[in-house]
């Protein structure tokens, strides 16, 4: 056999291996502060089955829960260097790097889940995802992972109106539109890391918190709060995210892959969410543990509030607010 026919054998072998096993395959790092048992841990599983199965194992993702890599602010720093692929954080944690992506969080902002699913979709926060993609290496796989309405949770305190809360000190995340707000509200913002909060209520470091529902079920806040009060004061959207490079790395075809699966998880994590909030809801009322404030007084929180929004313009931008309640207007009128 000549050395040109063995040649061309051994190709015609190596294409044919080629074709049986990727060559490409590449595996992306998802931490996340989720925990098993929660609705967005199962999702983030499933996320990477789908994309492992509809890429034929050219991309694997592999998932790191509760923190193991670092807690959620540090992740979005991992994602921005690229020592992290992807993550899940809330919006408001993104606002370390961009401030007024924390708008989202907008004490008293949104009517209902429907109005703030179709702005935070829409154009309004497009500039503050360019910047992100910009200036800190990170793209949105989707913008919307619905967690919840935060409540109020309190030691002992039955609280209906903004004077309940006066003199009480109130677990806040370090950011500062929660600080704002629960000053707003006559309280004093007291920020602790959340793997401590359970702890803090527990030996009364705190006299109260805020959550959504899931968490506060999942988590066993109310195992050591008396009260909670319904305020749903703020919505909590979580997003998936990647590092620009990390997408880019992939073929066309598997960036339209991971794109599609992350927002299929999106829509059925909204789906068992909300039905999650109901049932979590009735199994803290049956515990007996907690008194639920059903009907507390929102338009006088919300009425507190207000003037916070003009101290937190200058952090957020002018141009940007002006932008996001221009286009809740639209989606109201409609």
């Amino acid at each position: 056999m000549t050395k040109i026919k063995i040649a061309s054998m051994a190709a015609v072998l190596a294409a044919g291996l080629l074709s049986l096993f990727p060559v490409t395959a590449q595996t992306l790092r998802f931490g996340h502060a989720n925990a098993p048992g929660e609705v967005a841990n199962d999702m983030f599983n499933e996320l990477a089955e789908r994309v492992g199965k509809r890429t034929n194992g050219a991309v694997t993702i592999r998932v790191f829960p509760s923190e193991q890599l670092g807690k959620e602010a540090d992740l979005v720093q991992q994602v921005k260097q690229g020592a992290l692929d992807m993550s899940a954080p809330s919006m408001a944690v993104m606002s370390s790097l961009v401030p007024s992506m924390e708008m989202a969080s907008g004490p008293f902002l949104w009517k209902d889940w429907k109005e703030a699913e179709t702005v935070l979709r829409g154009s309004a926060f497009d500039p503050l995802w360019n910047e992100l993609r910009d200036k800190h290496n990170i793209m949105p796989l989707t913008k919307i992972f619905y967690w919840g309405w935060r409540n109020f949770t309190f030691t002992d305190r039955d609280v209906k109106k903004p004077e309940d809360m006066a003199g009480l000190k109130i677990r806040v995340p370090e950011s500062p539109i929660w600080v704002e707000m629960v000053r707003a509200f006559g309280a004093a913002p007291t920020p602790i890391p959340f793997g401590e909060v359970y702890t803090a209520l527990q030996q009364k470091t705190v006299d109260g918190q805020e959550n959504p529902i899931p968490t506060i079920f999942s988590r066993k806040f109310y195992e050591v709060q008396a009260v909670l009060t319904m305020s749903r004061h703020m919505l909590q959207n979580n997003t998936i995210i990647i590092n620009k490079n990390s997408l880019a790395r992939l073929s066309a075809d598997n960036q339209k892959i991971l794109l599609e699966e992350a927002a299929a998880v999106s829509a059925k994590n909204t789906e068992l969410q909300q039905g999650r909030e109901k049932s979590m809801l009735e199994d803290i009322r049956k515990s007996g543990k907690t008194r639920i404030i059903d009907e507390p007084d929102r338009a006088a929180f919300q009425a507190k509030v207000e003037p916070a929004y003009a101290r937190l313009e200058a952090r957020w931008g002018a141009e940007h607010l002006k932008r996001l309640t221009a286009e809740i207007a639209r989606v109201r009128g409609k």
